[in-house]
């Protein structure tokens, strides 16, 4: 994501240039200053079968016909991602209780032929070309000047520290779910979400944590605020990235849906009505973390908004353009959660994780026939207005992990094998099932997964299965390690285990001296359905390369 932002960039500059210089043998001269970074390619091919979309075509009374994939493909040999990557981060401790930490992020890469099924919110001009939806993406995410993180730690007493500035605040540990992770937004649109880290996809911002450790009851409280600043950030950089807006990784063109009428192809302008940077719009929250015995955990609130999707909330049809607008907000809303930790003594370091998020008031985006006529043309305004319907949900995420390290000697005589196993189930109360037919007329709960997608009809229950596998070699210079995951079609296991979809990583990651990293894998994606859940990327089997130089 972009974020040219002077402010930030001489912030940067100032803080870098007063930084002492560290001696020829290493040392730091004067105040104890320690820099670091890395330099990045990370390059992907395409290798599914070159599978052509196919498309329907819907005919308009008195208008040309327009076309609707059914499917969706052609992505052979073409590049998935050329990543390059410039990221220093440097500390400054210029006191035992002060210190200073930035991280800066350059990144570029060029236009892909991928992305000519990217979904820009306006280009101008009734369809936009191939190469202009290519050149928006690369502008728009590809290329970036980013100061990731600039932050003040101070600690005024023994018991009590605060960061200022823009930071991370990981505060959940159920890898690619995310349940209590839930203070930042993230941006995956370079690649599928679960194959990066989440360090490098969260995306920062200005807050305030303050944390009190609080030894009687063997705990710290920490708190977050998020003031909201203006000027400073980008409202679109307080929310997920909609992968709407990318092709290479991001959703393909929406099927033929049962309002022809504001399906992608009728759009004029999507309007993302982001928060507002006013104080009454801040965010905030509070973390417990203690240990009992054995067993560490984590109680967790968060009030701010839903970061993703962004919520259908009306169009406009006027007479000025062909095609509606449509307005998408970011509704309020409360987290609650919490987790729990163990580590058996029998299997040997067997680590348990329970995680549970609570969403009582989650909003979901509905059936797009599903509105309302809020205003109609006059002769002093000719535009038609009408509000999508939509509903709050009572919604509970939990997910369980458990992590294994075995002596296999077959496999690996010198290191241990960890396998880690993980089950996610998520359940939508007060819900009456529905279908497409039921949805054309007016029955059930018609809530979508994904906004515009009529087909992705929400389900009472989800579940997931995920897992990994990896060991080293030769002292960590040789790292395997295979990782998926299988979604399951439906509420049932047995029903619909063959429908679902998933993904499988087969890769290697090398070690050679301090500096260097190589890391190579094999990517699969697996999903009946071409419009739900991992089916969306199931034409993007690839080869990845990354390779790294750290100093």
């Amino acid at each position: 994501m972009t974020r040219r932002i002077a402010i930030q960039g001489l912030v940067l500059v100032s803080v870098v240039s007063g930084f002492p210089a560290a001696r020829a043998d290493g040392t730091d001269a004067g105040d104890s200053v320690r820099v670091h970074g890395f330099l990045q390619n990370q390059t992907g091919v395409f290798i599914a079968p070159d599978e052509s979309a196919t498309e329907e075509y819907q005919a308009y009374p008195g208008a040309p016909r327009e076309r609707f994939p059914s499917n969706h493909g052609d992505k052979l040999g073409r590049l998935s991602m050329l990543r390059n990557t410039l990221q220093i981060e440097a500390d400054w401790a210029p006191l035992r209780r002060l210190s200073l930490h930035t991280t800066f992020r350059g990144v570029t890469g060029p236009p892909l032929a991928a992305d000519r099924d990217a979904q820009p919110p306006h280009i101008p001009g009734a369809v936009a070309a191939d190469d202009q939806r290519r050149d928006w993406v690369a502008e728009h995410f590809y290329n970036e000047a980013d100061l990731r993180e600039f932050y003040l730690d101070v600690r005024p007493v023994d018991l009590w520290s605060l960061r200022i500035g823009r930071q991370q605040a990981a505060w959940g540990e159920a890898g690619q779910y995310r349940l209590l992770d839930c203070v930042n937004p993230i941006d995956s649109t370079w690649h599928f979400g679960p194959l990066e880290s989440f360090e490098d996809q969260r995306i920062p911002l200005w807050m305030v944590r303050s944390l009190v450790d609080v030894p009687p009851l063997a705990g710290a409280l920490e708190v977050v605020w998020i003031p909201m600043v203006p000027v400073i950030e980008r409202p679109e950089d307080t929310v997920t990235v909609p992968l709407t807006q990318v092709g290479a990784w991001g959703l393909p063109p929406t099927p033929r849906q049962g309002d022809l009428s504001v399906t992608t192809a009728k759009i004029h302008h999507r309007v993302f009505r982001y928060p507002e940077q006013t104080p009454g719009n801040s965010r905030a929250g509070a973390r417990w973390v203690g240990e009992v015995g054995n067993f560490s955990y984590s109680l967790v609130y968060f009030y701010g908004h839903q970061l993703s999707p962004p919520i259908p909330d009306r169009y406009i049809v006027s007479p000025a353009w062909s095609g509606v607008d449509v307005e998408l907000v970011f509704p309020r809303q409360h987290l609650a959660g919490f987790s729990i930790q163990t580590a058996l003594p029998f299997p040997v370091s067997t680590l348990l994780r329970y995680e549970m998020l609570v969403e009582p008031d989650r909003t979901y985006p509905m059936y797009s026939e599903l509105k309302t006529l809020a205003r109609e043309p006059t002769s002093e305004d000719p535009r038609t207005i009408a509000r999508f319907e939509r509903k709050r949900k009572f919604t509970l995420n939990h997910a369980f992990t458990i992590q294994q390290p075995a002596v296999l000697r077959f496999l690996n005589p010198d290191d241990l094998v960890v396998f880690a196993l993980q089950f996610f189930h998520s359940w939508v109360a007060d819900f009456q099932p529905a279908s497409v037919a039921d949805c054309a007329s007016v029955r059930g709960d018609c809530i979508l997964e994904v906004p515009g997608y009529d087909s992705t009809l929400m389900r009472r229950h989800h579940f997931r299965l995920g897992g990994t596998v990896f060991t080293s070699y030769r002292n960590g210079m040789i790292t395997p390690r295979v990782s998926g995951a299988w979604v399951f079609a439906a509420d049932g296991w047995r029903r619909n285990f063959k429908d679902g979809g998933g993904f499988l990583s087969v890769g290697v990651d090398l070690a050679f001296g301090r500096h260097w990293r190589l890391g190579v894998a094999v990517n699969q994606f697996f999903g009946d359905d071409p419009y739900y859940g991992v089916g969306f990327f199931r034409d993007r089997d690839e080869v990845n390369l990354k390779v790294r130089y750290q100093f």
